[in-house]
């Protein structure tokens, strides 16, 4: 559910806000109440919603048979998506495969882009459509190995200058999206690889992706199974009282929502009802806006106020496993050039 922000600039001078992406400081306050101006346990940080930049887009697309109704609503909700691209001119490339990798029986792409072209752009012709047809991917019935992670791998690594060149530009953002109602299977022996691919290792790659110091132009995200009781329930959202039905539920997302966490993706249930709030959000994320701001330090929770531009905002949570401020509305998501300031006096141990 959560986006990140991995770089940080401090608070201590105006001037850090004219060279800094994202600021975020911390410093001693003089107006979050009476008599904080000199407590050493007051901070104040400022983060600074940077402008959207150009973005390249690669789907990850469950295509087992549990996933044909969560498919009609990813491509019947694409608009949703790429709204913000359009109204925003964020030129874009949007690609698409399954998680279907070398699995001798079945007849996934591989890693290999949905479609001709393997693209979509702002000037594709009927856009609406061809984004249906590129995430609408069917039902493999032989499909039993969801290997999101290595998917994406392969058709970024492995593929990227061949069958799937142009896709790919150095100035872009990259996002991975990854649709799943498993686990990712990845670091599985079944239908073996010469290239599986633990979730660590697929950060530790995707970081470097871009080259030395360019990790915050690429997040992996996930829509998967997320459990009511937050993230770090281990039942998913997989609920429902006949499991005889499918896609009703969802096993947890293991491995996807570790690397969406460590890439600074963003993270949404697949159990959704309201898959267009869910697209708007992940367009906006992947333009490299961001609906979550990380704290510097743990916050004593019933102090926490927070302003966007100057304004007090009461739309938010805090997630105390992340140490984020997550704002919980699509029409709170900070815009590009407004600043949110946290303010909140540090806990302590009693």
């Amino acid at each position: 559910m959560f986006g990140n922000q991995r770089n940080r600039g401090g608070d201590a001078a105006v001037l850090a806000l004219l060279f800094a992406v994202l600021v975020a400081g911390c410093d001693p306050g003089s107006s979050f109440a009476p008599g904080f101006s000199t407590d050493p346990d007051f901070r104040r940080e400022h983060f600074l919603q940077p402008q959207p930049r150009d973005v390249d887009v690669l789907w990850v697309i469950d295509t087992s048979c549990s996933m044909l109704d969560e498919q009609e609503a990813l491509a019947t909700n694409g608009p949703n998506f790429f709204e913000f691209f359009i109204e925003s001119d964020v030129p874009f490339h949007i690609g698409s495969t399954s998680t279907n990798v070398d699995e001798e029986d079945t007849d996934g792409l591989d890693g290999r882009l949905a479609g001709d072209p393997g693209f979509l752009t702002a000037e594709t012709p009927n856009l609406a459509d061809a984004f249906l047809e590129r995430t609408l991917l069917g039902i493999d019935p032989g499909h039993n190995w969801e290997k999101g992670l290595q998917a994406a791998w392969k058709a970024l690594e492995y593929l990227g200058e061949s069958d799937n060149a142009g896709f790919l530009r150095d100035e872009a953002n990259l996002s991975i999206i990854v649709v799943s109602d498993e686990p990712d299977f990845s670091e599985t022996a079944a239908g073996q690889h010469e290239s599986l691919i633990q979730w660590e290792d697929f950060v530790d790659w995707l970081d470097g992706f871009k080259g030395e110091d360019r990790e915050q132009e690429t997040q992996l995200s996930a829509v998967v199974g997320i459990s009511e009781a937050g993230v770090d329930d281990p039942e998913g959202c997989n609920l429902h009282p006949d499991p005889e039905r499918w896609g009703e539920g969802a096993l947890r997302g293991d491995g996807y929502l570790e690397a969406a966490m460590a890439t600074g993706g963003s993270y949404q249930s697949i159990c959704t009802e309201n898959w267009a709030t869910v697209l708007s959000r992940m367009g906006l994320t992947s333009a490299g806006l961001s609906d979550t701001f990380l704290l510097d330090e743990q916050p004593a929770i019933g102090t926490l106020e927070v302003e966007v531009n100057g304004q007090r905002e009461n739309r938010w949570l805090y997630k105390g496993d992340i140490n984020a401020i997550y704002f919980t509305e699509l029409s709170a998501i900070p815009r590009s050039g407004e600043q949110v300031t946290v303010r909140y006096r540090v806990a302590r141990p009693l």
